[in-house]
């Protein structure tokens, strides 16, 4: 008992909280601390490793997920370069938690929508917040898709969308960094913002790398004692 009670301790908070949400196990032992994946497959929770943003995009480890903590509340503008909560993600650990064989259709604002039935719920929970906003229904009349399996523009690596965890909004009424020039940008209400991120969704307005019609169910990134230890 008093091994298992050390070795728990010994897990950082990041690696636990992966544990708690996704399909992964936490482990530390002599050879470190890692993620275990149902396929038998490993992520090191610190592979020792110095990154820019676009490694850590690029060859994430558990600790990189959570090198940003994702800030809430009023809507800043103008986000500090490079700072992009969330966008990094563990593609192996999605894919196994998400696997196609779960996916299944909401009805949401009058569409069939195509999404995991593991986030089935959370999205039925924000469609009853955003019914009671006025200013969300132009964002809601067109929408961008949720279940599309494809890679990130300009990347290799698979978009949020091909899990079916994501949501994009009215494309013609928001903003993203590929196609603005000048930096920036945002029409989406702080109120919508709000809804979603109460029900788990992280959003892309709140990264430099700008995405405001997208948002995204990661609800580790939320959560305050997933990040480490001060």
């Amino acid at each position: 008992m008093a091994l298992l009670l050390l070795t728990l301790s010994l897990i950082p908070r990041p690696l636990a909280c992966l544990e708690r949400y996704y399909a992964a196990t936490a482990k530390c032992d002599g050879r470190g601390c890692r993620a275990l994946l149902p396929d038998g497959s490993e992520i090191p929770y610190d592979d020792g490793k110095k990154k820019s943003l676009e490694e850590r995009l690029a060859h994430p480890d558990v600790e990189d997920m959570f090198a940003q903590p994702y800030p809430t509340g009023p809507i800043k503008s103008n986000p500090t370069v490079d700072y992009d909560p969330g966008r990094v993600r563990l593609d192996a650990v999605l894919r196994l938690t998400y696997p196609q064989s779960g996916l299944t259709q909401v009805e949401f604002f009058g569409r069939k929508l195509t999404v995991h039935k593991k986030v089935e719920a959370a999205f039925g929970r924000v469609a009853a917040r955003l019914a009671k906003l006025p200013e969300a229904k132009p964002f809601l009349q067109k929408l961008g898709g949720t279940y599309v399996p494809r890679k990130i523009a300009g990347t290799d690596r698979l978009s949020a969308h091909s899990w079916g965890i994501a949501i994009d909004l009215n494309p013609s009424l928001t903003h993203y960094w590929r196609w603005e020039k000048g930096g920036w940008k945002n029409t989406v209400p702080q109120s919508v913002v709000d809804a979603f991120e109460a029900e788990g969704f992280i959003w892309g307005g709140r990264w430099y790398h700008f995405d405001t019609m997208h948002f995204e169910y990661r609800p580790e990134i939320l959560d305050l004692a997933c990040y480490p230890s001060p």
